[in-house]
């Protein structure tokens, strides 16, 4: 897998990379793919056990699609304001939707790997590298059933990929200057 450019999906805050072989930046296809009530149909009858499991309750296919629909809206409309209000208020940024991808972590490192999870109880996940405090690069993301992300062979794409997106920015530089960036909106 190979980043070819990284997008602006809110200029100065927030970017999504696009990989080789994808027809789009991470961030647009995840929530295509999370309104696309045809591909959830398929991920959630493939994931049922994980789904259908004691802590996620007898929830069914149809009422998880619409579940995941109604959040990923929200949370993209949550994304995009927030990556918008932390231009100008350091107190509403995006670091307060992202956190450490590990619990346990103690402080914030360079070039951090971060999670923003859905609304209250929620199976989505948006993974990103941290630059600053209201400046994140987005790698992928995902529904995640389980309790770990070493669980399931779709999570663990999202680990490589985040892996593959910090080496990139390492590489590249650390702010939007540094990289190849392509404005999308």
């Amino acid at each position: 897998m190979k980043i070819i450019g990284i997008f602006a999906i809110v200029n100065e805050s927030l970017y999504a990379v696009k990989y080789e072989k994808t027809h789009t930046d991470e961030f647009s296809n995840l929530f295509r793919l999370w309104n696309d009530a045809e591909y959830l149909s398929l991920f959630f009858e493939e994931h049922k056990a994980d789904l259908q499991s004691r802590f996620w309750g007898q929830i069914t296919i149809n009422e998880a699609i619409i579940k995941t629909r109604k959040e990923a809206n929200l949370l993209e409309k949550k994304l995009i304001q927030i990556a918008q209000n932390g231009k100008t208020d350091r107190l509403d940024s995006l670091s307060t939707l992202f956190k450490p991808l590990h619990d346990r972590a103690t402080k914030i490192e360079e070039f951090e790997k971060s999670k923003a999870k859905g609304i209250k109880n929620s199976w989505l996940r948006i993974y990103a590298i941290r630059i600053d405090i209201n400046l994140f690069v987005v790698s992928g993301g995902a529904i995640k059933l389980t309790e770990t992300m070493n669980e399931r062979a779709h999570l663990l794409t999202e680990l490589q990929k985040l892996e593959i997106t910090r080496k990139y920015l390492q590489e590249y530089g650390g702010d939007e200057n540094d990289f190849n960036i392509v404005e999308l909106y």
